[in-house]
């Protein structure tokens, strides 16, 4: 993964990274994973399944060979500078859709202690 990719997912609010259990960099928010690598040409990107299935039939990602279709994982892979612009669309859909779970979660267990 290039490093104005890495900057730009480090700049996006509460941010973590960690090792994936598998190899290569975690990145998640407010600790739940959104995407990971594989070496510095794979990206495995978390998105909701509307966006799944947008991306997946514009061509912008791969199905994920190993993780079930409905949990909504693409596979990108980074081929020349030129990608650039795709990865920073799928890496955003996928924050935004963790902030949502992670959001919808909150509100969820707040309601239940009420």
């Amino acid at each position: 993964m290039t490093e104005s990719l890495q900057d730009l997912i480090l700049q996006l609010p509460n941010v973590t990274t960690a090792s994936h259990r598998l190899g290569g960099t975690e990145y998640q928010v407010h600790g739940l994973e959104f995407m990971h690598t594989h070496g510095t040409s794979q990206l495995d990107i978390r998105l909701s399944k509307e966006d799944q299935e947008r991306m997946l039939k514009e061509g912008k990602a791969e199905p994920h060979r190993f993780v079930h279709h409905q949990a909504g994982w693409v596979i990108f892979r980074i081929g020349s500078g030129k990608d650039s612009d795709n990865a920073k669309e799928l890496i955003r859909l996928a924050y935004d859709n963790a902030e949502k779970m992670m959001a919808d979660h909150r509100s969820m267990r707040i309601q239940t202690s009420s």
